[in-house]
């Protein structure tokens, strides 16, 4: 009785907490940190751009879990057509495994890509605009979409979600606050070149609830858009793909044979021979 008194009395021990604003406040100076450094060691414009594209690639790949593979690449489709060359790419790395390469180009089926970013030093107009483009070069490629076996019969194929599509930048050309300026040229995007993520790392990050399965689309529905400040801005950016990334689940399964069908191809009999007729 006395031991269960005193088990009663003690107070409970205080589980240690993590300050995650804290957390978050060093993961956004690190990577600012990382984008200034390459921004300002290279002085040909072209080198500068394709130093920052690497830096925000590697952040990606260290962040996104290993079923997300992060390249710079052009996206191809069954039918032979191909993306203009995008700065990032998301695509699957655990159940589409088909990649091509092109000389020192990697070519990525459209069914394996969530995901594709513009990686540019500022934000203003023309970067949102060139953004969507891009985007909408991904977005018209076709995309198969096949059944999966399985030891009790096969499912269905899966409905194609909508592939990503955003901007990244260290800084804005317009004066702080931005909201008005970005929101305006989301909202004059076509449906193909919608973006989902606007992010000006030093001033705002934008996340805009589009739809994540093209069977969602409604043209009459403004989609939401949040925002958060700079102190957090990449953070806030990183969450809100993942959870967007979580909403896609997969990617569809890829209909190899309609990618064979560019092979010119024979088909045998089926005649069965003896052994002593030769074929």
């Amino acid at each position: 009785m006395d031991h269960i008194t005193k088990s009663r009395g003690r107070k409970r021990r205080k589980m240690p907490e993590i300050d995650l604003s804290k957390l978050y406040e060093n993961m956004q100076k690190e990577m600012i940190q990382k984008l200034n450094t390459g921004a300002e060691a290279f002085v040909h414009p072209g080198t500068k751009g394709d130093d920052t594209e690497l830096n925000w690639i590697e952040w990606f790949r260290e962040y996104l879990p290993q079923r997300y593979q992060v390249d710079k690449a052009i996206i191809i489709d069954s039918t032979g057509k191909q993306s203009d060359q995008i700065d990032l790419v998301i695509y699957d790395a655990q159940y589409s495994y088909l990649v091509f390469k092109h000389g020192n180009e990697k070519l990525i089926p459209a069914e394996s890509v969530y995901a594709v970013f513009e990686v540019k030093q500022n934000l203003n107009k023309d970067r949102i605009e060139y953004a969507g483009k891009k985007a909408k070069s991904v977005r018209a490629l076709s995309r198969t979409s096949a059944p999966i076996k399985h030891a009790g019969g096969q499912y269905k194929p899966k409905i194609l979600h909508e592939i990503l599509a955003g901007i990244l930048t260290t800084k804005s050309d317009w004066r702080a606050p931005i909201e008005n300026s970005v929101v305006k040229y989301i909202n004059e995007r076509e449906k193909e070149e919608r973006l989902d993520f606007v992010c000006s790392i030093s001033n705002n990050t934008f996340v805009i609830d589009n739809n994540t399965f093209v069977t969602e689309y409604k043209e009459s529905i403004k989609p939401k858009i949040h925002y958060c400040e700079a102190e957090k801005s990449l953070v806030y950016l990183l969450l809100n793909l993942l959870k967007k990334l979580q909403d896609i689940a997969t990617v569809p399964a890829i209909d190899f044979l309609k990618y064979a069908e560019k092979i010119n191809s024979l088909q045998l009999d089926t005649e069965v021979y003896d052994g002593k007729r030769e074929p």
